[in-house]
Parts: structure tokens; C-alpha cells; sequence
């Protein structure tokens, strides 16, 4: 029998993007997949183009000070939470899946007030406040990393299963992805990306990289929508061997075309890397919960398939200078990936999907 699901959470693509992994998964064993989320941000723009149907509700993020900015969250939360319940009722929702980020707080919550079955998902190792606050409720939490275990409160069951990751990601061709960026696929190629929304300091090494007049290989750089311009303005005239993207919604493609890749430590962006095998250079965000990329990215340093830079001791010349002798030693670069690919999970999305439809929604 046919059980609807409910996926509620987003703002970035390491929330959106496990959140669709698990979906469809779930999906592929017969059950119904909605999205609730803010349309204003990732999940507004990614989830409509899925044949998973992306329901909006009201977004209230958490102020940092003030009684009145809290009073004035306190009765928006609740405005959220009744709109949701009048979705779920609407939709006869059998389970709700929340996934982090503070838009997934008010369906999980109202769920709760339903009696409907709810469960989060744990993404990092420090949890954020809208899981916090959900698992008090949940009757199940999932989780990335063990040690999240003890950070979160309530008493539902604890489930280690990790960052799930869509299997779709290793189908990219690297002749076909070539042809589409404009670049030569025999030819050494450094992908640079700064998550969805991009990240200025990740910008930075890339441009360094893009005029270095001894460069010998190529970059695909997705600059992120906001940074877009300003770089395509700094690098006019493009340089040779250089593609540049504001977003890109095919990643399977520019992981094909890459031999490294330089980028952030969240999760689902490793939990990609490590699927796939790719070599990296992590520049852990500074500017997250205790600093939790830097702990995922020593991670896979320790293991020897990741270089790590933290972002407040970064040399843009000696980070170049490394890239280029990772892009100029494949043994070593090969060794790196098959590291990483020792530390990578496909059947993560498949596992959680077998879980949920034994607990909550079996026919």
C-alpha cells in the first residue's frame, strides 16, 4: 500500500540534496514523496524540478537577540506550524522526514500535534537548532556521525546510517561533460566549487589558479550565483582552459570532469567526494556550528585522502602551488581517491528507505 511522505527542511544543498537522495529512494519502493520548504531558498528552486511535488510554507529563522525579535519568532513559529498541519491533513500525510535547516521544524512539530509518525535526519556532527528542537519530538532520529548521538535530546532510538547521497552522482561521462564545458577531457582538470550559494575564499584560490601563467591544466570553477558576475568581471578576458558556471544542478557531470577538487567540508559534499573517489583540498567553513567541517575534513585528511586548509591560515600562493602538484603527480592524486573511495557509501539513501518502510510504513 501506497504511504505518503513527507520531506520538510532545506535552505542548503547539504540539507536539500540527502533530503532528495532519501526520497527517491523511498519512492523506488512505492510510497508517495512531497517536499515542504521555504520557495525562497535551495529547495524553492531545486525541488520543482524533480517529480517530487514542493509544497511552500511560512519560513521563520531564529532571531539572536532581542525579546520582541523573539516574541515576534515565538508567534510566527506557530503560524507555521498550523499552516503545516492544514498541508499534512490536506495531503493525509502518513510520515514526516525531517532533514535540518529551520524551515523543517514546523512541519515535524505540527506532524507531533497530529500524532502523524515523524523522524529527523542529522546531516553533521554538531546538530543544528530546528533538530535539536525536532528531536524532542521525533520517533526516530537518523544520523550521519555516532557522536551526534549524545548532542541531541530526547529519548527516540538512534541510528547511525550516514550522509545519503544519490546514486545518480557517478553517472556523469567525463567526454560528454568535457563537450559541455568547453574543455579537453585528456587534460588534468581542478574542479572548484563553493557549495550552492558559494563561498568567497574558495572564489579567491580559484581565481589565483585561473591566472597562475604557469598553470598546465584545466578548472572548472562554479562561482555561485551571488559571485557570478564579480568574477566573470575579474577575469575578463577569460583565461584559456577555463569554464565558468554559477550553479550547476548536474553534478555528476563536473565530478566526471575532475582530477581534484577543491571546495568546503559539509557533509553531503563529502559524502559525494567519497562515493565517487575523488581527491580534494578542503577548505573547512569557518563559519558553522563549533566548527564542524574542519572535524569532518581532518576526517578524511587522516586517511589520506583529503589536504586540508583552514580558511584563517590560508596562503592563496602556497594553495596554488599545491594544486598544481597534486594536478602534476597522478600516482599520488590516484592514491588519494582510491583513499577516499575506501571511506564511501552508495547504499545509504536505499538503507534509511528499508528502515522507514519497515517501522512506519509497512502495508
Amino acid at each position: 500500500m501506497q504511504k505518503t511522505v513527507v520531506l520538510a527542511g532545506g535552505g542548503t544543498g547539504g540539507h536539500v540534496y540527502p533530503a532528495l537522495a532519501m526520497g527517491e529512494a523511498l519512492q523506488a519502493k512505492g510510497h508517495l514523496i512531497k517536499y515542504m520548504g521555504d520557495a525562497r531558498r535551495l529547495e524553492g528552486r531545486v525541488v520543482p524540478k524533480t517529480d517530487i511535488e514542493f509544497i511552500a510554507i511560512p519560513a521563520v529563522q531564529y532571531p539572536r537577540g532581542g525579546i520582541a525579535g523573539k516574541f515576534s519568532f515565538a508567534l510566527g513559529l506557530l503560524r507555521a506550524i498550523i499552516q503545516s498541519r492544514g498541508v499534512l491533513k490536506r495531503i493525509q500525510a502518513d510520515f514526516v522526514l525531517g532533514v535540518g535547516g529551520y524551515i523543517s521544524a514546523p512541519p515535524v512539530l505540527a506532524a507531533w500535534t497530529l500524532g502523524v509518525p515523524r523522524a529527523i535526519h542529522e546531516a553533521n556532527v554538531t546538530p543544528g537548532m530546528a533538530n535539536r528542537l525536532c528531536a524532542r519530538v521525533a520517533n526516530l532520529v537518523l544520523l550521519t556521525y555516532e557522536a551526534t548521538a549524545s548532542r541531541l535530546p530526547g529519548k527516540a532510538p538512534r541510528h547511525t546510517v550516514g550522509c545519503p547521497v544519490n546514486p545518480k552522482i557517478l553517472l556523469g561521462d567525463r567526454t560528454a561533460a568535457a563537450k559541455r564545458y568547453g574543455l579537453d577531457s585528456s587534460k588534468p582538470t581542478l574542479l572548484v566549487v563553493g557549495g550552492s550559494l558559494g563561498a568567497e575564499t574558495i572564489n579567491r584560490i580559484a581565481i589565483a589558479a585561473s591566472g597562475d601563467p604557469g598553470r598546465d591544466y584545466q578548472i572548472l570553477h562554479i562561482t555561485g550565483p551571488k559571485y557570478h558576475a564579480e568574477i566573470v568581471a575579474a577575469l575578463s578576458p577569460k583565461p584559456d582552459g577555463v569554464c565558468l558556471v554559477d550553479y550547476e544542478n548536474r553534478m555528476a557531470e563536473a565530478y566526471a570532469m575532475a582530477d581534484l577538487v577543491v571546495c568546503r567540508a559539509g557533509s553531503s559534499t563529502l559524502a559525494e567526494l567519497t562515493a565517487i573517489g575523488l581527491a580534494s583540498m578542503l577548505v573547512p567553513s569557518p563559519n558553522v556550528t563549533d566548527n564542524h567541517q574542519e572535524g569532518n575534513a581532518r576526517g578524511l585528511e587522516a586517511v589520506g585522502a583529503a589536504v586540508v586548509i583552514v580558511e584563517r591560515e590560508l596562503d592563496i600562493d602556497a594553495a596554488v602551488a599545491q594544486i598544481a602538484t597534486l594536478l602534476g603527480e597522478p600516482q599520488a592524486r590516484e592514491t588519494m581517491a582510491a583513499n577516499a573511495k575506501d571511506q564511501g557509501h552508495l547504499d545509504t539513501a536505499s538503507q534509511v528507505a528499508s528502515l522507514l518502510s519497515k517501522q512506519f510504513l509497512a502495508t
